[in-house]
């Protein structure tokens, strides 16, 4: 994946394959986010593909800060951005930020993030795509 900034994620290349390109993240849902302290913490997002359902996992290692506001019950996003970006220890890092639609929005920074994708309906069965 290359976003709009070059950044390019390892894994993507599944996720490029599977979409036909780069996905647009509009009106995507984000149907998971788990974090933790030491480890790996992950976010789930399920891009509004109706004809090629899968789940695009970001997988994040070394979360060194973020900003997220408004879980709610759906979480819709109007846009996902991927930027390398120096963050609040002066290290390089990755953002991922999500715009708001409605539910949760924010970012978050981490010094390694990776990609995964899982093919299939969304696992939650909400989702109605």
């Amino acid at each position: 994946m290359s976003s709009d900034t070059g950044v390019k994620l390892p894994g993507s290349d599944a996720v490029v394959r599977w979409f036909g390109g780069w996905p647009s993240f509009h009106d995507a849902e984000i149907i998971g986010l788990n974090l933790v302290r030491t480890g790996e913490s992950v976010l789930r997002v399920y891009p509004y593909y109706p004809n090629k359902p899968a789940t695009v996992v970001f997988i994040f290692e070394g979360i060194t800060d973020m900003e997220l506001a408004d879980f709610s019950s759906q979480n819709v996003i109007s846009s996902l951005k991927i930027e390398e970006v120096i963050d609040q220890t002066k290290e390089k890092a990755v953002r991922l930020t999500m715009a708001p639609c409605y539910g949760l929005a924010g970012r978050i920074d981490a010094a390694n993030v990776r990609v995964e994708l899982l093919p299939g309906k969304s696992p939650d069965g909400v989702s109605l795509w």
